[in-house]
């Protein structure tokens, strides 16, 4: 895949502040099912009530950001969602806005503000975002620094590496069998357990993964293939975050736009 420049130092906080000021209106978001109670179960003067304190919040997000010089920065789809309140917005805007705090750790982590990521399967605690400078954002971005280029690459492999395994899972769930040629199957290679159990093995050997469970990927001392729905879930989606920004920070978006990133496998 051809690619165009990695993201510099400044372009990356940028987008770490601008991550974190959508995170943080996600979080302070009444849940949309609590949204949908209160205005079916109020009356008239609360429902005006509640939404204009809504669009109050809204205009202030709009307001810090643009107060930030980062209005411009923002995604076509972050801007989108700027400008919705709690009553406009979409489950979809409000779920992918809470989710970004996996792509915000990472963003820390290549700016050196975590010493790690944590391991697949541990959620990231929108605390962290705390250590994210929110006063002199114009210092935080010029005095910028990023890891080395191999070190990025690293993760952004094993975070596509994880991916793969989610993908693999689901197809496995769909019902999916695999369709082995014949080199295949004189390798040994007849089903995707047979696949992920190579893979896991051999990822384990080049220290990639630090455990595999059942000849599978460890995650919080189970297999893979043993994760409950919602366990799977949660493990899919933060993967699927840390790869996007993984791509992203290694110039896989077009023009490095950021809602362009892709993630395929």
């Amino acid at each position: 895949m051809n690619r165009n420049r990695r993201p510099s130092a400044q372009e990356v906080a940028k987008r770490l502040i601008i991550l974190r000021c959508v995170v943080v209106y996600a979080m302070g978001t009444p849940p949309r099912e609590l949204v949908k109670t209160l205005l079916q179960a109020s009356g008239e003067v609360q429902r005006t009530k509640f939404v204009n304190e809504m669009e109050m919040r809204r205009d202030a997000f709009q307001g810090r950001m643009e107060a930030l010089d980062l209005w411009n920065d923002m995604s076509p789809r972050e801007r989108e969602y700027a400008q919705a309140t709690a009553v406009t917005m979409t489950d979809r805007q409000q779920t992918d806005a809470l989710w970004r705090v996996e792509a915000a750790q990472v963003l820390m982590w290549d700016l050196k503000l975590l010493p790690d990521l944590p391991l697949y399967g541990t959620q990231a605690d929108g605390e962290i975002l705390k250590a994210v400078p929110s006063e002199d954002a114009a210092g935080f971005i010029e005095s910028a620094r990023l890891r080395a280029d191999d070190e990025i690459e690293a993760a952004r492999s094993l975070a596509e590496l994880w991916h793969w395994r989610s993908r693999t899972r689901q197809l496995i769930e769909e019902g999916d069998k695999l369709n082995a040629d014949p080199k295949l199957r004189a390798a040994g290679f007849n089903s995707y357990d047979d696949i992920v159990s190579f893979t896991a093995k051999q990822a384990r050997k080049e220290g990639k993964l630090q455990s595999i469970v059942h000849d599978d990927f460890g995650v919080n001392g189970k297999a893979y293939r043993d994760l409950k729905p919602d366990e799977w879930s949660y493990v899919r989606s933060m993967t699927m975050e840390r790869h996007f920004a993984l791509n992203w920070l290694c110039a896989y978006a077009p023009g490095n736009r950021w809602d362009e990133t892709p993630t395929a496998t």
